[in-house]
């Protein structure tokens, strides 16, 4: 009597033992904890970064181009050097000899483009697409951030359950084991009895240190994604189903792998007419200022032009065919990806909508199925304890009712887990869980 009592006490002693050590984790905490702290989402950001200031660069193209130039030199071997001018009446003509001893010259200039052929304007929109795309990319990357750490909270979840349906098993299969050996010792029953007792108390324990190596598992890579820098073991506190809804027509829409594909569709037409520009010539307007001195020789200080400058790459009318064609594969080629993405995303969707279905069935089995077993292990035990059952009979309606008990709780966790991945699929994840 003081066994049966002993027993159950050391079960919960244990249990409070470890809940003490563990910290209550919700699933909002995971995903806010992981969001902040995921490598892979803080790299996509940084690339979000980097296109945006790529987009403000190509926007620079727009803005008028300013340069100066300067340089004094002196003369060291003047060799001969004569003027050759038209000299004032009255002080003859021909060649004069000079001596200049240096030069200087400095120059401003100044450039605004007017046209051309449209390339810095698609440019600019091609930029502020992959700005977009990589925007996207982001949200997605978030998503599959939040959809790990479903995975991996559930799967604690699934494990701590087990461990807690386990360890309850155990006690009752240790108790056995003391209770056939003394019905051993006072030859009751025979030894092979006592035995198997025995070895469905070893196989009891070793399924939860099965168990248990793998919610440390799941336990250490959930704390890798949410940051942290200890091995701290997490309680989950609530694991519920979500309220489901019918396949909608427009289940694509916020697939954000799509959206990405489609993006890059818009950036590879934006690609074909920049490579276009290349046929058209460019145009700007000019200025310029000027100051040379040419010791002994000229002086121009203060010199300002004015005009339009005129630039035609003819070779482009037979070269930048290639380059267009190229534009206009990558186009077809996105076009081609997008489309075989959707059937792929649809057959996604169907199977997640599918599997929640099919999980929903298989929960209200495991339901009745844990009521049976429960039921069917009390009449045993009741014929076994009067004479009418043998040891065969009762340890596998023990073993039923405990695989019914596992299964009540792997069937609860999967049902709300295909739930999660069923928008996950639909790329409602995010928006289903704030």
């Amino acid at each position: 009597m003081k066994n049966k009592i002993f027993v159950p006490l050391l079960l919960v002693a244990s249990s409070l033992l470890m809940a003490q050590n563990s910290t209550k984790l919700t699933l909002d905490e995971a995903i806010e904890k992981s969001l902040a702290n995921s490598k892979a989402a803080k790299v996509s950001e940084a690339a979000t970064s980097s296109a945006e200031w790529k987009s403000k660069s190509v926007k620079s193209n727009q803005l008028p181009d300013l340069n100066i130039s300067g340089q004094y030199q002196q003369i060291l071997s003047k060799g001969d050097t004569k003027l050759k001018m038209q000299l004032p009446t009255g002080a003859g003509t021909g060649m004069v000899n000079v001596n200049p001893d240096h030069v200087f010259m400095g120059t401003a200039g100044v450039s605004l483009p007017i046209y051309a052929g449209g390339q810095i304007i698609n440019a600019i929109k091609q930029s502020n697409l992959a700005v977009d795309l990589s925007k996207l990319q982001t949200e997605s990357t978030k998503e599959d951030v939040v959809w790990q750490t479903i995975n991996l909270y559930f799967g604690i979840y699934k494990m701590q359950k087990t461990i807690d349906v386990l360890n309850e098993n155990l006690v009752r299969a240790n108790q056995r084991v003391k209770d056939f050996k003394n019905f051993l010792d006072n030859g009751i029953i025979p030894r092979n009895d006592y035995l198997r007792a025995k070895l469905q108390a070893s196989n009891v324990q070793i399924a939860i240190d099965e168990a248990t190596n793998n919610y440390e598992n799941l336990n250490y890579r959930l704390n890798v994604l949410m940051g942290n820098t200890t091995n701290a073991s997490y309680d989950i506190v609530d694991a519920n189903a979500l309220m489901m809804t019918e396949v909608s027509n427009n289940e694509l829409t916020n697939r954000k792998d799509i959206q990405s594909v489609e993006k890059q569709a818009e950036i590879a037409d934006q690609s074909i007419k920049i490579a276009k520009a290349a046929y058209y010539p460019q145009l700007a307007f000019t200025g310029n200022y000027y100051a040379v001195d040419i010791d002994q020789v000229a002086s121009m200080i203060n010199s300002v032009t004015v005009g339009l400058g005129l630039k035609y790459d003819l070779s482009s009318l037979y070269k930048n065919k290639h380059e267009v064609e190229y534009a206009k594969a990558k186009k077809v080629e996105s076009e081609m990806q997008l489309e075989a993405l959707k059937d792929k995303a649809r057959i996604e969707i169907n199977e997640s909508h599918q599997k929640y279905t099919l999980a929903e069935k298989k929960n209200k089995v495991y339901l009745e199925a844990l009521e049976q077993a429960a039921e069917n292990y009390r009449i045993v035990k009741d014929k076994y304890d009067n004479g009418l059952a043998d040891t065969d009979q009762l340890l596998e309606a023990d073993v039923q009712q405990l695989q019914a008990e596992i299964n009540k709780v792997v069937g609860d966790s999967d049902q709300a887990l295909a739930g999660y991945e069923y928008l996950y699929m639909q790329g409602k994840l995010i928006e289903n869980i704030k």
